[in-house]
């Protein structure tokens, strides 16, 4: 650009105070005397009006930032933590329950080098959930938690409750302390084996943590996937269902990594399994095509209208919530190099829900499964379904 002459910056510059004059950005004075006598103000030069401009929008920046989802959603200083659940909670199984069960184990790795964080260990041993009296949740309440962790279930399964009603008082739970407490920190534990009883477990157990984790992410609530952690492995087990040392500072070291994470949610939803062939999960349905009775885990992440990400070596038919504009659709996997496995055209009709079979073939996961809307013509444009 051609540099302005000397006599034409002057024009520029009040042509500029001008603009800024219209705006009420800068109030000129007239450059007569005023009738009292005194000078009329110096009149603001754009440098000045440029520098009080950049202080206004750092400070309406600052003030912004802190009122952000990202801000409001970071988690608070935890300073005393309840721990809800049964004698595994209370630390049988462990050599000293005192140092060695979970919940202490979690609350010295939370604090570090920190102040001390209260433990309030609310172990009820040979309880269950489904066995609380009516106001259990205020009970909680009233110790003052600023934050929760719950490890109800494995006695509600051998006590003979259903799944059906251990997944409503859960589910009863975390709704009255979110109602409570809405920006504290709730951390979902799922249940790990059971080798109590000679005939499988496992079928409710699964039934169960894939019920838990739903909740998790309809309430906004941390997962300590404490069953995949373990794995069966009966090296972490003191008997047939309380962990050893080595398997409550496993948990431990599980829940400390779900609080630094952040929390599950309908918009980031993620579900593990390592049994059953008809899996349901925020409406979206999974079946796996599993061969034997040996468990094989099966992790999907990133659940959304755009796709969803996959662990797994096994053919899983899916169904998808029903959330899709009816339309032709492109459904791409790829491996975990980027390379594409498979590609599938979808028509949705009135259902709104996509339906296609994901088949790893042989190659290395995880795996990426994108669901992309085609224009009618042919041309192909990835379009934001959200």
């Amino acid at each position: 650009m051609e540099e302005p002459s000397r006599a034409d910056r002057p024009r520029r510059r009040h042509r500029a105070e001008a603009y800024l004059r219209r705006e009420h950005l800068v109030h000129r004075t007239h450059r007569r005397t005023r009738r009292d006598g005194h000078e009329p103000r110096p009149i603001p030069t754009m440098r000045r009006t440029i520098t009080l401009l950049a202080s206004l929008l750092v400070a309406f920046s600052a003030v912004t930032s802190a009122q952000t989802p990202e801000a409001k959603a970071s988690t608070p200083a935890i300073t005393r933590i309840a721990f809800l659940g049964d004698s595994i909670t209370a630390g049988v199984g462990v050599k000293d329950s005192a140092r060695e069960r979970y919940s202490t184990v979690a609350t010295r790795l939370l604090a570090g080098p920190r102040a001390a964080i209260t433990e309030i260990n609310l172990g009820q041993s040979g309880r269950a959930l489904c066995q609380q009296n009516a106001g259990y949740a205020e009970s909680v309440l009233k110790q003052n938690p600023d934050t929760v962790v719950i490890q109800w279930g494995v006695n509600d399964q051998y006590w003979g409750f259903s799944v059906a009603e251990f997944v409503a008082r859960y589910d009863a739970l975390v709704a009255t302390l979110r109602l409570a407490k809405p920006q504290m920190p709730v951390v979902v534990m799922t249940l790990i084996a059971d080798f109590r009883l000679a005939e499988n477990q496992d079928a409710w157990i699964g039934e169960a943590n894939i019920a838990l984790q739903e909740i998790a992410a309809r309430h906004r609530c941390h997962l300590a996937d404490t069953h995949r952690a373990i794995d069966h492995q009966k090296t972490f087990y003191a008997d047939t269902v309380h962990p050893n040392t080595a398997g409550a500072e496993l948990m431990a070291k599980t829940l400390v990594t779900a609080l630094h994470a952040q929390p599950l949610s309908p918009e980031n939803a993620a579900v593990s399994f390592d049994q059953g062939n008809e899996v349901r999960f925020l409406q979206n349905v999974f079946l796996p095509k599993r061969e034997g009775v040996e468990p094989q885990w099966i992790h999907v992440s990133d659940i959304n209208s755009k796709g969803m990400s996959i662990e797994g070596r096994l053919p899983i038919a899916i169904r998808t919530a029903p959330i899709y504009p009816a339309g032709k659709y492109r459904i791409t996997i790829q491996d975990r190099s980027g390379t594409v496995v498979d590609t599938i055209a979808s028509d949705v009709g009135w259902s709104k829900m996509q339906s296609f079979t994901f088949d790893p073939k042989g190659h290395d996961g995880p795996f990426r499964i994108e669901i992309m809307l085609e224009k009618s013509a042919g041309k192909q444009a990835v379009i934001d379904i959200q």
